[in-house]
């Protein structure tokens, strides 16, 4: 399996579960959006660009604050763009355009934008292109604002995983086994590494043609409440409820069991609240 194949096979699964990644997800990404907002420091008339918009979180925040101007939003999931212009609808905008779009090949002429922001939506395999991309799409004075995951141990993810891997099936459907890969290929790639690491990106940055690069890394708290929450959270990625879905009636129920239980022993009660290490970039060719 080859990189590309890779990243194909994850984005269906990710536009598969786009309406249960928004309603399960999205809730507990919004601090880390809105600090991006805070840094970003959009204003009016001001055209900015929405890498990896997924369900459209970020850009429906920046949006009122660029108007009458607007926002350019894109994913390569088509599923999850299609929530995005819902969410966009529901909340009356109309100055977003969200466009099926890898953010690695961004289709817009060089110099448009004023800015250009991402929440967690930098793709690990290939993200040294993403960088180039944005430096060419960039005005000369322009910004680039993103959020992205630090390293830090997660003992309810570990708990979770391990739990989903004791009780899946063992002779999986050959397109279980290919997500397995491709699940397996990701987690254990250099970018999926090197992502995570404040040098690796800034000398990524740098390479890309950007000049500043200032990292802020912060400590953002996520409250499940009750803990079971957080089976949900996890669940709402395609290659997790690819598994507990094959899983048989009764592995699925000793799988909630346990993990319930894990849960509810790291938190110590009825809230567990992760301590999520985030770095917040924001580059400048001039």
């Amino acid at each position: 399996m080859n990189p590309e194949e890779v990243v194909l096979l994850l984005t269906d699964e990710y536009s598969r579960m786009a309406e249960t990644y928004d309603r399960a997800v999205t809730p507990h990404f919004a601090p880390i959006a809105e600090r991006v907002v805070r840094l970003a420091d959009p204003k009016a008339g001001e055209l900015v660009l929405d890498l990896g918009t997924g369900t459209g979180l970020l850009a429906c925040l920046v949006a009122p604050r660029v108007a009458p101007q607007g926002v350019v939003a894109i994913d390569l999931a088509d599923g999850a763009i299609a929530r995005a212009t819902y969410r966009a609808a529901e909340l009356g905008i109309r100055s977003i355009r969200f466009e099926m779009m890898d953010v690695r090949n961004i289709v817009y002429r060089g110099g448009l934008f004023d800015a250009v922001v991402s929440n967690l939506g930098i793709p690990s395999i290939g993200f040294e292109r993403c960088f180039v991309e944005v430096a060419r799409v960039l005005k000369p004075m322009g910004r680039f604002v993103f959020s992205e995951w630090g390293d830090f141990e997660d003992a309810a993810l570990d708990a979770f995983l391990g739990a989903l891997e004791r009780h899946r099936l063992r002779e999986p459907t050959k397109k279980l086994a290919e997500l397995r890969a491709a699940t397996e290929y990701f987690r254990g790639s250099t970018g999926w590494k090197d992502l995570r690491s404040p040098e690796k990106v800034t000398a990524a940055l740098k390479a890309a043609g950007f000049r500043r690069v200032d990292v802020r890394t912060e400590i953002v708290k996520a409250p499940f409440e009750p803990p079971e929450t957080f089976v949900d959270f996890r669940l709402s990625w395609g290659a997790n409820e690819a598994e507990f879905a094959a899983a048989s009636p009764d592995a699925r129920r000793a799988f909630t069991k346990e993990i319930g239980e894990e849960l509810r022993s790291i938190a110590g009660g009825d809230r567990l609240e992760e301590d999520w290490l985030l770095h917040f970039y924001e580059a400048r060719i001039q």
